[in-house]
């Protein structure tokens, strides 16, 4: 007897989302001491569920990458955000997708394994829409089940660019491509995973105007496993050795850089009604000062005296005003 002669998978599916609900209501309840707590059917996919600190920042670079993307297909500014990410069994997942959805199969390279990027009907109609001067915010005919041509060719237009973007997002943690390959309306055909495995689901919501559009992405549950417990962005292990090198280059290269100073010898002040009234021959009466600045700019770095050396008016150097500035504080003062 098969299995789904005594249940099916929906009445299955229903019973456990009963369950999760009375024992949602019973969590703040402690079981009597020395009694045995009942294991949950869904125990395993909530501890598949864990949070995965890298997904999160994967998906806050998609959601920065996606703008863009968004603002060249739609022709305006998008705001996107993204969805929590929630691990399922493929099966359900599949079953829940409303008909039709485009399903977009990827390629995923080095790996081997495959993933879906799902573009639901609204945001496939509002994609053509705005392709033909509209503006997006309009709704599909019904009387059309399945996509047009033009339909599925912007939504793989749209998907390659998604992809790229995804490939950018991951790079920090793995340097993966994702390649575009058939595009379905059935998931059984555009299965990753056999139904009872588990998959990471991403959504991102993008807002047009008064009306949203949801985007999901589908990848194996063994994809997200090797960046379950990194923590930050994925650098490399000789990064920081890089970084420094960098500064130090940088330092050595602005040090080098040439740098326009100016002297001045004196100063005084006298009234406007003198300045207009001075005529040539005129003297204007100076202190000359036992010091004087030397400025990068506006800003004073060198106090010395005035002097001529080689033929030529001079500054002897006294003191130095700003040594940060001159470099003192790597090792370079001269």
């Amino acid at each position: 007897m098969e299995p789904n002669d005594i249940i099916s998978d929906e009445e299955s599916e229903a019973l456990r989302e009963a369950d999760a609900e009375v024992q949602a209501g019973d969590a703040d309840a402690t079981p009597p001491e020395g009694t045995v707590r009942d294991l949950h059917s869904d125990h395993w996919e909530r501890i598949v569920a864990d949070r995965v600190p890298a997904l999160e920042s994967i998906s806050e670079r998609m959601m920065s990458l996606l703008k863009t993307t968004g603002r060249e297909f739609f022709r305006r500014t998008v705001e996107v955000s993204a969805l929590p990410s929630r691990t399922h069994r493929w099966g359900t997942f599949a079953r829940r997708l409303p008909v039709p959805t485009s399903l977009n199969v990827m390629s995923i390279s080095p790996l081997g394994v495959k993933g879906v990027i799902c573009v639901d009907t609204a945001f496939v109609f509002a994609l053509v829409d705005v392709f033909f001067g509209g503006n997006g915010l309009g709704d599909r005919p019904v009387e059309n089940p399945d996509f047009t041509p033009m339909e599925t060719r912007l939504v793989r237009k749209f998907v390659t660019r998604v992809a790229d973007d995804m490939r950018e997002a991951w790079r920090p943690f793995m340097d993966l491509t994702f390649e575009l390959g058939t595009t379905e309306t059935n998931p059984i055909f555009a299965s990753v995973a056999a139904g009872s495995e588990a998959v990471s689901v991403a959504g991102f919501k993008f807002e047009l105007g008064d009306k949203e559009f949801e985007m999901k992405t589908v990848l194996p549950a063994r994809l997200v496993e090797p960046i379950r417990f990194v923590r930050d962005a994925g650098a490399a292990d000789g990064s920081q050795g890089e970084t420094e090198k960098w500064q130090r280059r940088l330092r050595e290269d602005v040090q080098d850089a040439t740098v326009s100073v100016r002297a001045v010898l004196a100063e005084t002040q006298i009234d406007l009604r003198e300045l207009t009234e001075a005529k040539p021959g005129d003297v204007i009466p100076l202190e000359l000062p036992s010091s004087m600045k030397v400025y990068a700019g506006t800003q004073p770095v060198i106090e010395g005296s005035f002097g001529v050396s080689r033929g030529h008016n001079a500054v002897r150097v006294t003191k130095l005003l700003d040594r940060q500035a001159l470099g003192e504080k790597y090792g370079r003062v001269n």
